[in-house]
């Protein structure tokens, strides 16, 4: 694996949490069953986030919650020659399978455990970052989307994959809503407004792209931060 650039070299040190951190404990938890439990179903809009993305050679990309790695792997194959993937996650756990797959891949990328709400990362340093399930599971988004974006440089972009509140009120929603409220550990995204959250932040919206999973509304939006 590649050394990271110079610009990051001082970041990657271990990240400390608080003991008891209910959130990272259950993805620690979870991690060996991940891909079962969530990695299967979230598959296709996961890919569509990634094509929307559009990963180029020489890019810096950063993902908030990679997880177990699978689109980390795929952003530091699409970045190489000359380009960087990061991977921030709360959980120890995910991290240490984010950075086993990129070994046994062969592909120079990076798994860093942080809390996206103060990211270990320099300003105004990536051309890229990536969330697919992730944006939802924060109780306050916009902390997150702002430390997102002063880690990317001016006119970087932003592809969110998210469960969609936008839309009529189907059965299928109300139904996975009564579920989240009654598991919310198992059921852990939430329906959000996707754009509206995402101009909250000071993210400029390109497009959006609309789909579904098993009749839930998803959506694939693309950011750019104001130069």
């Amino acid at each position: 694996m590649d050394r990271p650039p110079s610009r990051l070299k001082a970041f990657f040190r271990p990240v400390p949490h608080a003991h008891g951190d209910p959130t990272r404990h259950n993805y620690d938890r979870i991690a060996p069953y991940f891909e079962a439990i969530e990695g299967f179903w979230e598959r296709h809009a996961r890919s569509a986030g990634l094509d929307a993305l559009a990963p180029r050679p020489g890019e810096r990309i950063i993902e908030i919650g990679p997880g177990t790695g699978t689109s980390l792997v795929t952003i530091a194959g699409a970045v190489r020659p000359g380009g960087v993937a990061v991977g921030v996650d709360l959980s120890e756990s995910m991290c240490r399978r984010s950075a086993r797959r990129l070994a046994l891949s062969g592909k120079a990328g990076y798994a860093v455990q942080a809390d996206a709400h103060s990211l270990p990362l320099p300003s105004d340093f990536f051309d890229a970052g990536f969330m697919s399930f992730t944006l939802e599971l924060f109780p306050e988004m916009s902390p997150v989307l702002l430390e997102v974006t002063r880690v990317l440089r001016p006119g970087g972009r932003l592809v969110v994959t998210a469960l969609s509140s936008d839309g009529p009120e189907r059965v299928m929603r109300r139904i996975y809503n009564f579920g989240h409220r009654k598991l919310p550990h198992f059921l852990d995204c939430r329906p959000i407004p996707v754009a509206v959250v995402l101009e909250r932040a000071n993210q400029v919206v390109k497009s959006r792209v609309s789909m579904s999973i098993w009749g839930l509304p998803v959506e694939v939006a693309i950011a750019e931060k104001p130069a």
